[in-house]
């Protein structure tokens, strides 16, 4: 078994692999015309080959820029994670994973991130649930409540993009695990034509002429043939822009019926309305998360205000060079992580960690679960792992 990056005439097996697993249609026969694809795109596929030199499993790894406390870290993102049917079984992909991790803690990655088919085999190579969104299902009319305010204008290609570009970069900002968008990313994002796509952008201004806020929508007709709009994107900077584009959605009630918007877990939308009622939820998971070098994520985190010390015991079961015992100390504004050999306030597996250190869950609701063992200072772990507003936009 050989297990490495794949080179450039191998891209075409990977995806014929893909193809076969995620049973999708492509003719191979013809040469594909991609115009956003890069001829270096090859670079991201990593494959496991038998002895015979048949590719057997395969995915790519992605680099990206996230948020993470205020900061900008490297990810990797895992995605096109596939296995040929009658190759299965015999661990290509998890030596795919042991190559890739080691690969990702050499060049001083912080998280990996994928999108799973199933939590609990990813769960094997040390990701965890790190995103939930709510699903949204409102009626046009409810949104006649808010007034008219500011002003709206459409985003067409021909236009200079820096007002979005500027107002997606402030909103990340406090976002745990949001992708810094680089310039690939963001000519993917606005690609689409609003004439012949039916993808709608409309960036959202102040009375000063200030762009505050956008939103980024596509229009679909059910089988009833009453229109729904989903939304892709909704970027607000204060409640004026998120109610300002709330009101140019009431606008539209002669054409669509219901907005559709697998919003942040973070967005509370039931205080905003008058008829709590004609508001619909569905919380659905997005996306499994692992810390890929604890030391380093750990000197990275953020700490309470004044000064203290708390020791954290990790398990990586995966990847144990990860495992061990770790000394936080702060001081102010300032604080180092190293490992050490003293009794450890909390007990977790790198999983628990990851949904910690991220701000998807506290101390406290792992503890009830029964994910975390807490010797000491139990009120000071909260102070260090509190809840934090997380938001990723972007499918790989």
């Amino acid at each position: 078994m050989e297990i490495r990056p794949i080179r450039p005439e191998e891209e075409i097996l990977m995806e014929k692999i893909q193809s076969i697993a995620f049973l999708y249609k492509q003719d191979f026969s013809k040469a594909q015309s991609e115009p956003d694809k890069s001829p270096d795109d090859y670079k991201q596929g990593r494959a496991a080959f038998d002895d015979q030199g048949k590719m057997c499993s395969c995915f790519l790894l992605t680099p990206f820029q996230v948020c993470f406390n205020g900061i900008h870290v490297p990810m990797g993102g895992v995605g096109g994670v596939a296995s040929l049917p009658e190759e299965r079984e015999k661990r290509y992909m998890r030596r795919i994973f042991d190559y890739t991790m080691q690969e990702m803690y050499e060049n001083s990655y912080v998280f990996s991130y994928l999108y799973p088919f199933s939590h609990k085999y990813y769960r094997k190579f040390g990701y965890e649930l790190n995103m939930t969104r709510i699903g949204y299902s409102i009626p046009i009319s409810a949104f006649r409540q808010f007034n008219q305010t500011g002003t709206l204008k459409l985003y067409t290609n021909d236009m200079d993009p820096k007002d979005i570009i500027s107002l997606y970069e402030q909103y990340i900002v406090d976002k745990n695990l949001a992708v810094v968008r680089n310039e690939a990313l963001w000519k993917r994002f606005l690609e689409k034509d609003p004439y012949k796509d039916n993808v709608y952008l409309y960036i959202w201004y102040n009375e000063q002429g200030l762009a505050r806020g956008y939103i980024k929508f596509h229009v679909e007709k059910p089988e009833t043939n009453k229109n729904n709009m989903h939304v892709q994107e909704l970027i607000w900077l204060d409640r004026q822009a998120f109610t300002g584009i709330f009101s140019f959605i009431g606008g539209l009630t002669a054409q669509i019926e219901k907005m559709l918007w697998d919003s942040p877990s973070f967005v509370n939308l039931l205080p905003f309305f008058h008829e709590p009622y004609e508001i619909k939820q569905e919380i659905s998971t997005y996306g499994m998360n692992r810390v890929v070098n604890v030391e380093k994520a750990l000197n990275l985190m953020s700490t309470p205000e004044g000064s203290g010390e708390i020791i954290i015991g990790i398990e990586d079961e995966f990847f144990p060079v990860n495992s061990g015992n770790y000394r936080i100390s702060w001081e102010n504004s300032s604080h180092r992580a190293q490992r050490t050999d003293k009794a450890v306030d909390l007990s977790c597996d790198v999983q628990a960690l990851s949904q910690l250190i991220t701000g998807f869950a506290t101390v406290e609701d792992l503890k009830n679960a029964g994910r975390v063992e807490i010797n000491s200072k139990e009120n000071l772990l909260d102070a260090v792992f509190p809840k934090k507003k997380l938001f990723i936009n972007n499918y790989f």
